[in-house]
């Protein structure tokens, strides 16, 4: 820090500045923050650890007033990192939504959070169509947890209760119907969670490809066999024609009755 106010009025105490500055963003953010996709919930828990981790957290909640640090350079330094990190993980609608050179960190954040949690009715309506309404269809049981997951977390963001035995519930109604055995044992588990159901559907989606596998090989096998043709006859070798017999003679007429 400049000892200008290190010590006496500034209540920020951060790591090295070249070590925030030289940080590569994506490896601690892999996620572009987008209106269109259920990206919110993920990229602002993996800030909350960049800002935990790194001792960031004076310029995003509001507890330091910026405009009176604007003379310690190592904190405008860090206010103007932190910025740059956001420009880079937000989709190009989003940047230039809040791009402001005025704006310091803080204010960056809050525009940021609230394009996603503004308007709270209507996107819960939303979320709650998406979220109950959400399919497997023909994703594979990773991709469909995840979704309804992202979607259970945006709700979360809105102040709604989403508990496992809801989640649970909304990812058994919206499995395909290749798992109806497997949404059935469901039942079965004891003291089911979210985490202990898909680790048991990804098992069984497991086991149906293996069987899908050899039902498959089993075939091909069968098919291989009855396609090979059998051996052709053996030519019948030609027979010798009967001869030819010269036709009978006719028969004589016998003579006419004498006198007659």
């Amino acid at each position: 820090m400049s000892s200008s106010s290190s010590t006496v009025s500034n209540p920020f105490a951060g790591p090295d500045v070249t070590l925030v500055r030289d940080l590569n963003i994506h490896e601690r953010v892999p996620v572009k923050l987008d209106q269109n996709t259920a990206s919110y919930s993920a990229w602002k828990r993996y800030f909350s650890l960049v800002f935990r981790e790194y001792l960031l957290h004076g310029h995003v909640d509001g507890t330091v007033d910026s405009a009176l640090m604007i003379n310690d350079e190592e904190w405008m330094i860090l206010d103007a990192t932190i910025i740059r990190w956001f420009y880079l993980t937000i989709s190009s609608d989003l940047f230039h939504t809040v791009v402001n050179d005025d704006n310091d960190s803080y204010a960056v954040w809050t525009k940021l959070n609230g394009l996603f949690t503004d308007n709270r009715l209507q996107r819960k309506v939303l979320l709650h169509g998406e979220f109950y309404g959400c399919q497997q269809l023909d994703s594979s049981i990773d991709d469909f947890c995840m979704r309804l997951k992202k979607l259970a977390d945006e709700l979360r963001d809105l102040g709604e209760t989403i508990g496992d035995a809801l989640l649970i519930s909304t990812l058994t109604a919206g499995l395909n119907e290749d798992f109806g055995n497997a949404a059935s044992n469901l039942t079965l588990i004891p003291e089911p969670t979210f985490a202990k159901v898909v680790a048991y559907l990804k098992l069984e989606e497991r086991r149906m490809r293996m069987v899908r596998t050899r039902a498959t090989h089993t075939a091909l096998v069968a098919g291989t066999r009855g396609d090979q043709a059998p051996p052709p006859p053996r030519p019948t070798p030609p027979q010798p024609a009967a001869p030819a017999f010269p036709p009978a003679p006719a028969a004589p007429f016998p003579p006419p009755p004498a006198g007659g």
